[in-house]
């Protein structure tokens, strides 16, 4: 018998767990039909899209807010192409505000279809209220991170299952290493507006580091947005860089940078997955900071210094995200091989506290079950 799975993903990092649970679920050959909301990554593995994350990718209540018809609609068009598919499961991946709205909606039409959810909404950063509802419309919580268990118990059903990115068929903790590296990684975002807010800013960065040092800048993105940042770096004159959009290649030249600047989330831990020395960046329009702000709990924005409860890798938000303040930072760490070193380290020792070896299985068996 046919088993029906609708996907729904709503940015890059999602898209990636998405094709590797999807990738694992093959292996168990299963009569399975997919339909998905879902990017580069789904449709490399040959599943149907009614449409592409890009269309749907937003960041920050002003953002949100210009295209808040926009989203309304693909929210209206979701709903209607899975009541029409009539999947048997839905598996959902981050992207909370996108993906409880439709689970919220097919619930209440049709309730027979499972809800299972990967990547828990951060209550234990900010709106904590929210675990409250969620029982409503997910029929099974997946979480990432062990830390999360208490915050659901009692409200949802909830398992902790791991981050598929750091499943062992995929990660190794090697021994670390600094070679003379001539790489220098910067990761400004897979969105529109990222891209807008980040690359001025590493551009600045870019040029001051080029007075006194030669290194290859490497930037890893999408297909989607490779044009857009080649544009930016050639209109600056900047020629000495490579633009990656594949895994293999993206992991190669992160593997051999001498250090990272990165825009804070996921992309994160597949810098920390590759052991690389890293700097985390954040910055958003004063009034969706103010907004924020007062809502969240936590003092860091990276999940490793927030497990840790202390700032292991550098963060850099906000006024401080700013090409002298990056610069001065990235210079410390050009400068100190020792700290590039104590740095990989200290937050490999709070990688090993997440890792389990094997998160793909539990995934897809939550899926299927």
């Amino acid at each position: 018998m046919v088993k029906k799975i609708f996907i729904i993903t709503g940015e890059l990092s999602g898209d990636k767990i998405g094709s590797l649970v999807i990738k694992k679920l093959k292996e168990k050959n299963l009569d399975i039909q997919f339909l998905a909301i879902g990017g580069e990554n789904i449709k490399s593995e040959k599943i149907d899209c009614i449409f592409d994350i890009k269309d749907i990718s937003y960041m920050g209540f002003i953002d949100v807010l210009k295209n808040i018809f926009s989203i309304k609609a693909k929210i209206s068009l979701t709903v209607k192409k899975i009541l029409e598919f009539n999947p048997d499961i839905i598996f959902s991946i981050d992207s909370p505000d996108f993906s409880f709205r439709i689970l919220n909606k097919v619930k209440n039409i049709n309730n027979k279809i499972k809800t299972i959810h990967l990547v828990a909404p951060q209550v234990w950063a900010w709106r904590e209220n929210r675990k409250k509802i969620l029982y409503k419309f997910i029929d099974h919580l997946l979480l990432l991170f062990p830390f999360e268990k208490k915050y659901f118990d009692g409200f949802i059903r909830s398992s902790f299952v791991g981050h598929p990115f750091f499943d062992f068929s995929v990660f190794k903790i090697g021994k670390v290493e600094d070679k003379n590296k001539k790489y220098f990684t910067f990761c400004p975002g897979s969105r529109n507006s990222e891209l807008k807010t980040f690359m001025p800013i590493f551009i600045e960065v870019i040029k001051k580091i080029n007075l006194n040092n030669n290194f290859t800048f490497h930037i890893p993105t999408s297909e989607n947005n490779k044009h857009l940042i080649n544009d930016y770096l050639q209109m600056s004159k900047i020629d000495n860089f490579i633009i990656t959009t594949n895994e293999k290649e993206k992991n190669f030249y992160i593997r051999d940078s001498i250090l990272t600047i990165s825009k804070s989330g996921t992309i994160t831990l597949d810098i920390c997955k590759n052991q690389c020395p890293l700097i985390v960046v954040y910055k958003t329009s004063w009034f969706n900071y103010l907004l924020i702000k007062p809502f969240v709990k936590t003092k860091f924005g990276n999940i490793l210094n927030i497990i840790a409860q202390k700032e292991i890798i550098p963060e850099l938000i906000q006024e401080k995200c700013n090409s002298n303040e990056i610069y001065n930072k990235a210079k410390e760490f050009i400068d100190n091989e020792i700290l590039r070193k104590d740095l990989v380290v200290e937050y490999t020792k709070i990688l090993q506290t997440i890792i389990v070896p094997d998160s793909l299985e539990k995934i897809s068996n939550y899926v299927i079950e």
